[in-house]
């Protein structure tokens, strides 16, 4: 009687199977994320940290053309590069570093503000950015303290940013507890700016894998670059996707945006 009823049973649960709908799209944990960047740099892929930074770098840029297009124009951007841990296989900087030189480059006003020293690639993209008349500034804490001559808060870094049309947080692709200057005065000022704020990849101050968990500031806009974190997935903003460097035919068969042919970037659909 039992065998009977499993066998009646089997084609049930085939069909049940069969009519669940296929993901539409692969969201990653943070580890599975730079195991990714680990691996597209490897010898099965063979892209370097700069190549993966100027395909990463081009989709920022285009969609913040796109934003400027559709809305109000943005003529003032600034970029806020940061630093990601020594085990990280790639860095956030890098692709905003990349973005706000193909900015310059099309002549919108660009600035960047490097936080902590720059390691090699960095050095070049920062040049590269300066060449095209970006503004670059380094020690903006102690400069902005300097020259207004009052203990820096949260409230006079977000009135000087304020001056931008569009803030962009490049800042990290880590989970950050509890982060320390300047990381932390960037994060506390990126909730009081009355300007719009794009996230690449992660909010500073947001979990990998579990979002905004630590209840900090939530940007406008985040553009993921080749697959999203598992933290973006519940993001009720405007969510697009860049970075067109994964393959078709990956190793991690993972489920990857349907791009048009022409496009660097695609919106997802809430």
């Amino acid at each position: 009687m039992l065998i009977f009823f499993l066998t009646l049973l089997n084609p049930l649960l085939a069909q049940e199977q069969a009519s669940l709908p296929a993901p539409t799209l692969s969201y990653l944990k943070g580890s599975e994320f730079q195991h990714l960047m680990g691996s597209l740099m490897g010898k099965e892929y063979g892209y370097t940290k700069a190549q993966l930074a100027e395909i990463g770098g081009q989709s920022v840029a285009e969609y913040i053309l796109y934003l400027s297009r559709i809305d109000v124009p943005l003529k003032r951007v600034i970029f806020i590069i940061g630093q990601d841990f020594s085990g990280s296989s790639y860095q956030n900087g890098y692709f905003g570093l990349a973005a706000a030189r193909y900015l310059a480059q099309r002549k919108v006003e660009v600035d960047v503000v490097l936080l902590y020293p720059n390691d090699p690639l960095r050095s070049r993209l920062a040049m590269q950015c300066k060449s095209h008349s970006a503004t670059l500034h380094f020690d903006i804490l102690q400069n902005l303290q300097e020259q207004l001559n009052v203990q820096m808060t949260k409230n006079i870094l977000a009135n000087w940013l304020n001056d931008y049309d569009l803030v962009v947080d490049a800042i990290t692709l880590s989970s950050i507890e509890q982060p320390k200057t300047p990381v932390r005065e960037f994060m506390h000022a990126f909730s009081e700016v009355n300007k719009k704020v794009l996230a690449i990849n992660l909010p500073v101050g947001w979990h990998t894998d579990n979002g905004n968990l630590y209840n900090v500031y939530v940007p406008q806009f985040v553009i993921s670059l080749g697959l999203p974190l598992k933290a973006i997935k519940e993001f009720e903003g405007q969510h697009a996707i860049g970075g067109r460097f994964i393959p078709q035919a990956n190793t991690f068969n993972y489920v990857l945006p349907k791009y048009k042919i022409e496009d660097s970037f695609h919106l997802l659909q809430k």
